[in-house]
């Protein structure tokens, strides 16, 4: 995991390179290869801004994000890449092979699973002392 991280208009920070390196590690779980980051950490306009461009797999995710305080910009740039990585993820396990045969087997065990606890269809019944 490497990460790369630039103060613009700003002094540089412990406190908040190891407040940024602790929430990349969080997103890292989510993904499956070692991640590269860049994040560049800036002012404009009385704004703290926080832009991050992380790359993993051959994917590349990218935000900003800019508020009052650095921290908040910090969260809410993580919490949309991870958002990102989410809707990657959904994308990918929607058009897996044999995604929609799972769909239609679960659909077929629905419709065919008896609606009383106690009932079963009559190819189902055992047979009676009677025949």
């Amino acid at each position: 995991m490497g990460i790369a991280i630039t103060f613009r208009h700003l002094a540089s920070s412990d406190a908040i390179k190891g407040y940024i390196h602790d929430k990349l590690e969080r997103v890292q779980k989510y993904l499956r290869e070692p991640l590269d980051a860049h994040v560049t950490v800036f002012t404009e306009r009385h704004e703290h801004v926080v832009e991050v461009t992380l790359t993993s797999s051959g994917r590349h995710y990218q935000a900003r994000h800019g508020s009052d305080d650095m921290y908040k910009s910090i969260d809410q740039v993580i919490d949309k890449v991870e958002g990102q990585i989410a809707k990657h993820h959904d994308a990918v396990n929607r058009t897996k092979k044999g995604a929609d045969n799972a769909r239609a087997v679960a659909a077929f065990a629905a419709a065919t699973t008896p609606a009383t606890p106690g009932a079963t269809s009559s190819h189902l019944a055992a047979p009676e002392d009677g025949e």
